[in-house]
C-alpha cells in the first residue's frame, strides 16, 4: 500500500511539475466535471494550479459544451458555465403548482434568463459543424431531460413575454419527434385555432378523453389510432385534403367572427395565440391518438423536419427558397364548440394530409393587390424594411403548381429581447388549366391568403390562411425550410 501511495504522489508531482497551460489543458478535457473536480482535490496546490484567476480550464470545459462567444475572458467563462451547470442541472417542473409556485417560478425564471442568453447563441454564433450546434445539443437534452417546458406550454401561471417568446423560437425542437414533448387538446382553444369569436358556439362540458389518453406507447406505435371524425361523418364526406383548404363557403354559418386587420401585429404582437398555433400543430404532428399528420409527419427523414437555425447565421433573416407544410380546414363547420373541439380538423378523412411545398424567390417589384391587402394589410411603419417574392406551390407528390406572390417584412420589436422576428404574408392562386387564377373576386379558381409570423432562425413559420372570396373560412397552417 505504501508502495502504491509513493507512486500515486510521484504521479502527482509529476503533474505538478508540468506548466499551469499544460496542467489545465489536460483537466480541461477530461471527460467529466467530476474528473475535473476529483483531479484538483488530489492537493492544494493542484487545486490553485487548475482554477487559477484566469484557468484555461474553463474555455475548454466551455467548449465542450457550447460555441464560445467572441471576446469572453476566462473569468466570464468560467461563470457561465459553472452558472449553467446548476441552473440547467436541475429538474424543473413548469406545471402549476400552488403550495410552492413562488418558490419554484422565481427558479424557472432565473433558468429562462439562461435559456435566452443560449438561445441568443444558437441564433448567431457559427457552428462547427455542419448538422450541429453544441448549445443547442445541450439545450435540447436539458428540455427532454430535466424540464418540461415545451411539453406544457400552456401550465404555467405567470406566463411573460420571455416565456412566449422561448417557446415560439423553440417550436422546431418541441416538433422534434425524438424529444417526445407531446401536448394536450387542453393546450390551446379551438375557437382561437379558427378565429371564432368567443361564445357564438354553444358551450358544453369539455370532454378530456384525449387528453387524459397515456401516451407513453405513441413513439413506438404501439397506440392504435383513433379517428377524430364522427361516425355519421366518415360515410358523407370525402373531403379529404388537396393541396389547399376547400371553399365550402355555403356550409359555414354565419357566427364565424370577422377576419381582424392583422393577425401578426407588428408592435403588439399576440404570443399567447400564436404560442397556442404551435400546440396545435405539436399536438396533431406528434400524437398518433389523433390519427391526423402523424403519419405523414412521422414518414419525413430527420433531416427534412423543422430546425431552429441556419447553417450560416447570417442567412437568418433572409428568404429561403423552398418549404414544406401542412394546413388544417374543417368542412362542412361545427354548429357547437363540443363538435368543433372533437373534431379539431379534416386531416382524418379520407387518405389523410398532403404535405404541401412551396418554392419562392425574391422579385424586385412588390405585388399585393387591394383584394389581398383589404383582408391582410401591408404594414405601415415608416422603417419597415420589405422584401417582395414570387414562385410556386405545389404538394409533396404531385406538380400542380399554383401560384404564390407575397412579401417578407422585418420586425423591429425585440420579443423577449430576442431579435429576428419576421411577418411573412402571400397569397396562393389556384391553376387552371394554363392559366393561373388572378387575386381578384369573380374568378373560378379559389384564392388563399396565408399570413404568419417567422420566428427567429428564420427556419419556421406558423399562421393563418384565409379565403380571399369567403374571408369567413380560415385555420392554421405551419411551413418549415429544409
Amino acid at each position: 500500500m505504501a508502495e502504491l501511495y509513493q507512486g500515486s504522489a510521484a504521479c502527482n508531482r509529476h503533474l505538478l511539475d508540468l506548466p499551469n497551460e499544460i496542467l489545465q489543458e489536460i483537466a480541461g478535457h477530461l471527460p467529466t466535471d467530476w474528473d475535473v473536480l476529483h483531479l484538483s482535490q488530489t492537493s492544494k496546490e493542484a487545486m490553485g494550479k487548475i482554477f487559477a484567476g484566469e484557468s484555461r480550464v474553463w474555455r475548454y470545459r466551455f467548449g465542450a459544451n457550447y460555441e464560445i462567444p467572441p471576446g469572453k475572458t476566462f473569468a466570464q467563462l468560467k461563470n457561465e458555465y459553472v452558472t449553467r451547470a446548476i441552473v440547467l442541472g436541475r429538474t424543473l417542473d413548469f406545471r402549476q403548482r400552488e403550495e410552492w409556485a413562488p418558490k419554484e417560478e422565481l427558479r424557472q425564471d432565473f433558468w429562462m434568463e439562461i435559456v435566452q442568453t443560449m438561445l441568443q447563441e444558437i441564433l448567431t454564433l457559427p457552428t462547427k459543424s455542419l448538422d450541429s450546434s453544441y448549445t443547442l445539443d445541450y439545450l435540447k437534452a436539458t428540455l427532454k431531460d430535466r424540464a418540461t417546458f415545451l411539453q406544457f406550454p400552456n401550465e404555467r401561471k405567470h406566463r411573460t413575454e420571455l416565456f412566449y417568446a422561448l417557446q415560439l423560437c423553440l417550436s422546431a425542437v418541441a416538433l422534434d419527434p425524438n424529444m417526445k414533448q407531446h401536448c394536450r387538446r387542453s393546450d390551446y382553444d379551438m375557437e382561437t385555432i379558427y378565429s371564432i369569436d368567443k361564445g357564438l358556439l354553444a358551450n358544453h362540458e369539455a370532454d378530456d378523453e384525449f387528453d387524459n389518453t397515456n401516451e407513453s406507447d405513441t413513439s413506438s406505435g404501439s397506440t392504435t389510432p383513433v379517428s377524430t371524425a364522427s361516425s355519421d361523418e366518415s360515410d358523407s364526406e370525402d373531403q379529404e385534403q388537396s393541396s389547399e383548404p376547400s371553399s365550402e363557403a355555403s356550409q359555414l354559418p354565419v357566427i364565424i367572427s370577422k377576419t381582424p386587420r392583422s393577425f401578426v401585429d407588428h408592435e403588439n404582437l399576440d404570443l399567447d395565440k400564436l404560442l397556442q398555433f404551435r400546440a396545435f400543430w405539436q399536438r396533431h404532428l406528434l400524437s398518433s391518438v389523433e390519427n391526423t399528420y402523424y403519419d405523414s409527419y412521422m414518414g419525413l427523414e430527420d433531416w427534412v423536419r423543422p430546425g431552429v437555425r441556419k447553417y450560416d447565421a447570417s442567412e437568418g433573416s433572409k428568404l429561403s427558397t423552398f418549404w414544406l407544410g401542412y394546413y388544417s380546414c374543417i368542412h362542412p363547420f361545427p354548429t357547437t364548440l363540443e363538435e368543433l373541439e372533437n373534431r379539431q380538423t379534416c386531416a382524418a378523412h379520407g387518405e389523410g394530409p398532403e404535405l404541401m411545398t412551396l418554392d419562392l424567390e425574391e422579385s424586385s417589384d412588390l405585388f399585393w393587390p387591394a383584394a389581398c391587402n383589404k383582408i391582410v394589410p401591408l404594414y405601415e411603419g415608416l422603417k419597415t424594411k420589405r422584401v417582395p417574392f414570387a414562385g410556386k406551390q405545389d404538394t409533396y407528390a404531385t406538380q400542380e403548381e399554383n401560384h404564390v406572390f407575397g412579401f417578407l417584412e422585418h420586425m423591429e420589436v425585440a420579443y423577449g429581447g430576442i431579435s429576428g422576428w419576421q411577418r411573412i404574408c402571400f397569397t396562393i392562386c389556384e391553376r387552371l388549366g394554363d392559366e393561373f387564377a388572378e387575386a381578384k373576386d369573380g374568378t373560378d379558381g379559389w384564392v388563399h391568403i396565408y399570413e404568419a409570423l417567422l420566428i427567429p432562425g428564420g427556419r419556421l413559420m406558423v399562421g393563418r390562411w384565409v379565403d380571399l372570396k369567403e374571408p369567413s373560412a380560415k385555420g392554421p397552417f405551419i411551413f418549415w425550410c429544409t
